[in-house]
């Protein structure tokens, strides 16, 4: 599971970027997490589509904290997961948090781990950051950076990428080049890529979904290269969502 391979603090608020995964991970983390007995909240400082049934135990919707505080702390006495959002703005969509308020459900919410989706990719396998994103909150102590293997060794367009420019931008190549293991590896340990507003005292993983057996090799050579940037991240790899090993 991926909580086992997790270094976590005594109260851990973990914000999660990037593409090809991160709500599925949220939610599994979150279960996992719920299931050694924490009180986890779930919640984004961007957007979110309304959880479906089995990724969360209730939802919550509120702007005022001393409500959404009130309302948490009621919901402990029955679920140990709880999805915390700010407004309804579509059909199936939900406003996230301010970024200081996933700390005060740390410290007055009754929470014993907050996990919070910092920024958007609409489905896509990979992305970089545009000049307003990501929105981690500064307390962030563990930072999840997920991408998908899938993206390995194809051209950069907008079928695989969120923000194909961005990206292009931050590696100084063009659109329909193709993103080698080397060019993603710089890509994710960059400052206006992956760990783009990662604060200093986070625990930084890169999280690579998606494994197949055809790519678990490029995705062990992504990891080599990663670890020859930065010494900073830890790398795991999952085929499926419930299923983490270590790169």
């Amino acid at each position: 599971m991926l909580s086992e391979f997790l270094t976590l603090p005594q109260y851990p608020l973990i914000s999660i970027v990037g593409a090809g995964g991160k709500t599925t991970t949220m939610y599994t983390l979150a279960a996992e997490l719920a299931r050694s007995g924490k009180r986890v909240v779930t919640t984004t400082t961007t957007n979110i589509y309304i959880p479906k049934q089995d990724e969360t135990d209730t939802l919550i919707v509120a702007t005022n904290p001393p409500i959404m505080l009130r309302m948490v702390n009621d919901a402990w006495e029955r679920y140990r997961r709880v999805t915390i959002a700010g407004t309804v703005i579509a059909t199936r969509k939900l406003s996230g948090l301010q970024p200081d308020q996933p700390y005060l459900l740390l410290t007055s919410g009754g929470a014993d781990v907050v996990i919070v989706e910092a920024d958007g990719a609409r489905h896509h396998m990979i992305k970089a950051p545009a000049e307003y994103e990501p929105v981690v909150p500064p307390q962030t102590n563990v930072a999840l950076l997920v991408m998908s293997a899938e993206a390995i060794n194809q051209p950069l367009n907008e079928d695989i990428a969120h923000r194909p420019e961005r990206i292009a931008a931050v590696l100084g190549i063009q659109q329909g080049d193709v993103l080698t293991p080397r060019l993603i590896a710089q890509l994710m340990t960059s400052p206006q890529g992956g760990m783009k507003s990662i604060p200093e005292q986070a625990g930084v993983y890169l999280l690579i979904t998606h494994v197949s057996p055809e790519k678990e090799s490029m995705a062990q050579r992504l990891a080599a290269l990663v670890r020859s940037f930065t010494r900073d991240v830890h790398i795991l790899g999952s085929g499926v969502p419930e299923e983490w090993f270590i790169l």
